[in-house]
């Protein structure tokens, strides 16, 4: 069911905005909400990128990207070249960042939307959450527990949305990678549980059941580091689990983090180093990075020339027509 949008004003004050699942993920439950994706229903995926950015090293690989569009210096010329000062103005606002910010996440999400708005006050940036975006429809679901409850944006000049169907971003490759370092740190920590600790051993006389209990009572009292009682007698192997020291959890931790660097940035060696730690493989794959930077930049600029730019000439904004 579609809501007829000549009757609204603004739109996002009609989008109910849900908080995401918070829960435990596996691999099969990504590609269970891929599947949903392709079918329409994008919902359960995009949650899982939002709980899975809690991950520092993909959220700083996607923050870096768009840090390195929103650090660039921007100029609005008119027709004959020269800089717009009320524009300058505009674009010196968080306003202005924040939308930058949300049309970036068409590289991520696969998609991105907002509505703007331009009044005496300036610019108004109102951002439409990815999950509530149908581009099949072009429209935008209101409340994402009801999927046939939509407004379509078709045609209407305040709203800009991006994206392409079946296209799901970048954190679509990332997001296997996440899971597994999240499990792995899981299997981690209970490995340092067991065996972190140096193991005690306590003897006993096999003729005196009492001893045990005290024994029993002394170990469990002097700590958490486990331990075992046994029978003066009896003869037990301690095998030294410290030798391993847990390395395999700690490369397969790296291996991941560089997947996702590799998924996002295109590289590692500008945000982690290197075993060897060259400065000619870093100046490398800085090269790597900011040939992404520059494809962002230019994607942003196409963007503001061809959806935002008409949008403000279409309500007068001083400076922009021609």
């Amino acid at each position: 069911m579609k809501t007829d949008r000549k009757t609204k004003q603004t739109i996002y004050k009609e989008v109910i905005v849900k908080a995401p699942s918070r829960r435990p993920w596996d691999v099969g439950d990504w590609r269970s909400a891929l599947r949903m994706a392709d079918y329409g229903k994008p919902k359960q995926l995009y949650d899982l990128y939002d709980d899975m950015l809690i991950d520092g090293v993909l959220y700083d690989a996607v923050d870096k990207r768009k840090k390195a569009v929103l650090n660039t210096p921007l100029i609005f010329v008119d027709g004959k070249g020269r800089e717009v000062d009320y524009m300058s103005e505009l674009m010196d606002t968080t306003q202005w960042e924040d939308l930058i910010t949300w049309l970036l996440d068409a590289r991520f999400y696969g998609r991105s939307g907002v509505e703007i708005e331009v009044d005496r006050n300036g610019l108004i940036v109102h951002h439409l959450p990815p999950k509530h975006i149908d581009l099949a429809t072009e429209s935008i679901i209101l409340d994402i527990s009801d999927q046939d409850k939509k407004v379509s944006y078709a045609g209407d000049s305040s709203i800009t949305v991006i994206g392409k169907p079946r296209d799901y971003g970048l954190l679509l490759q990332a997001m296997p990678y996440a899971i597994y370092k999240r499990g792995g740190f899981g299997d981690w920590s209970q490995w340092l549980e067991l065996f972190g600790m140096p193991q005690r051993v306590g003897k006993y006389n096999t003729y005196d059941p009492a001893s045990k209990r005290l024994l029993e009572t002394a170990l469990e009292e002097a700590g958490s580091a486990p331990y075992v009682v046994v029978p003066k007698d009896t003869e037990i192997e301690i095998r030294d689990s410290s030798q391993t020291s847990g390395t395999s959890f700690n490369e397969f931790r790296q291996a991941c983090n560089e997947e996702i660097l590799i998924t996002i940035l295109g590289q590692t060696l500008t945000t982690i180093s290197g075993e060897k730690g060259a400065r000619s493989l870093g100046d490398v794959h800085k090269v790597v990075e900011e040939d992404k930077n520059k494809a962002d930049i230019r994607f942003v600029q196409r963007i503001l020339n061809s959806r935002v730019l008409p949008l403000f000439e279409a309500r007068g904004v001083p400076g922009v027509a021609g």
